[in-house]
């Protein structure tokens, strides 16, 4: 396999990553073939050494048992009474606890990102406040400069949080599917 190839084929394998990691990290691979082939091995000994390709999409993905190009399992072939109370069972956990809490994490994150995005706006906001009233106030508009300053750390924040609450959120719609699907058994 050579580094085109095996570029490629980690690429694909990585689509569930955010673009900026999974570039990240195939800015790594990409290194490591520049680095072996400085010192005399070929494509195919790099490719070789650093391993299979979906064992190192498994590894940056942190799931030991992610598939690709399979089709999702069967309906679980079992009794209608069991297919029903898993049905059952899943709708009364989501409708009373896990929807409340999700919709509750993610009215926090909005909250947070609307305070980020204010805090950011402060210096307009003193720049328009001098050009309605006329009344320069130095100390007013060094504190809304800080307080960009703290909203552009908070947006950092914010964008984390986004992170783990759409891993979060994918990770237990799919936890879904699969205890529906009948496959932890």
């Amino acid at each position: 396999m050579n580094r085109k190839q095996f570029l490629t084929e980690v690429e694909q394998r990585l689509s569930p990553l955010p673009a900026e990691e999974r570039n990240e990290l195939l800015g790594d691979l990409s290194q490591h073939f520049d680095y072996g082939l400085v010192n005399g091995k070929s494509e195919a000994e790099i490719a070789s050494e650093l391993g299979n390709p979906e064992d190192i999409a498994r590894e940056a993905l942190d799931d030991p048992n992610a598939t690709w190009n399979t089709p999702p399992p069967p309906l679980r072939q079992g009794s209608f009474a069991r297919n029903l109370f898993t049905f059952l069972g899943l709708l009364f956990l989501n409708l009373l606890i896990s929807i409340p809490v999700l919709a509750s994490l993610w009215a926090v994150w909005v909250s947070l990102a609307a305070a980020a995005v204010s805090l950011i706006v402060a210096p307009l906001l003193a720049v328009a406040d001098y050009a309605l009233n006329g009344n320069f106030y130095p100390a007013k508009f060094f504190f809304s400069i800080m307080l960009t300053g703290i909203g552009l750390l908070l947006l950092s924040g914010v964008r984390y949080l986004l992170n783990l609450l759409v891993r979060g959120t994918v990770r237990y719609w799919k936890w879904n599917q699969t205890t529906l699907r009948g496959a932890n058994e």
